[in-house]
């Protein structure tokens, strides 16, 4: 059976509010006399941060001075994050991304970007030629503009240096660098497969 906890079912009677910030849902309660004990909470949960017994209260005030600290830390690298994944992105036409995923094995995909649509891109699937090179593992290269798929319309992210996509809740694709051209095409280094199934 599941126990629903609220917060003042952690805060005793003689508690008072002793600190609170609501940027963070941050609340600290407790008393100083004749002991000094104080809880805290933060953010959407309903069970305590720390739940402490100090020596002195500037102790008590050092600690809720590292609670914010830290809320505030926590706040400033989602901020980057949300900058970082927002930033503008220099995907071109034709670019690849290629995508690789498993549990057992190692499965490969490649995507080809085939339309620039502001933040977003629309990539296709494309085939690649492989090569097993091993008992049930191998090479592959992709295959620009050998298309086999229907197009996906996908946000590009900037959090890494290399532009990627997140294709579903298990994997994210790269963008390939070409490691040299032969007149207009594009050579990419060959990526490792296993399959284990």
């Amino acid at each position: 059976m599941r126990i629903n906890y609220e917060r003042k079912s952690f805060i005793s009677s003689d508690f008072e509010l002793l600190a609170k910030d609501e940027r963070f849902n941050f609340e600290v309660w407790g008393t100083t006399s004749p002991v000094v004990r104080a809880v805290a909470f933060g953010g959407k949960g309903q069970k305590p941060i720390w739940n402490y017994r100090f020596r002195t209260v500037e102790s008590l005030n050092n600690q809720i001075s590292e609670s914010l600290a830290s809320y505030m830390r926590r706040e400033e690298v989602k901020q980057e994050y949300k900058a970082k994944r927002s930033a503008p992105h220099d995907v071109q036409l034709g670019d690849v991304f290629r995508c690789s995923w498993g549990y057992d094995q190692t499965n490969i995909d490649y995507y080809e970007v085939t339309k620039i649509l502001g933040a977003f891109v629309e990539i296709t699937p494309i085939r690649c030629m492989s090569e097993e090179t091993m008992s049930m593992q191998g090479e592959s290269v992709p295959c620009v503009g050998s298309y086999f798929g229907e197009p996906m319309r996908k946000k590009v992210s900037m959090v890494t240096s290399e532009p990627s996509i997140t294709m579903n809740s298990y994997s994210t694709a790269f963008r390939m660098k070409p490691i040299a051209s032969i007149g207009k095409a594009k050579v990419y280094k060959s990526s490792h497969w296993t399959a284990y199934a």
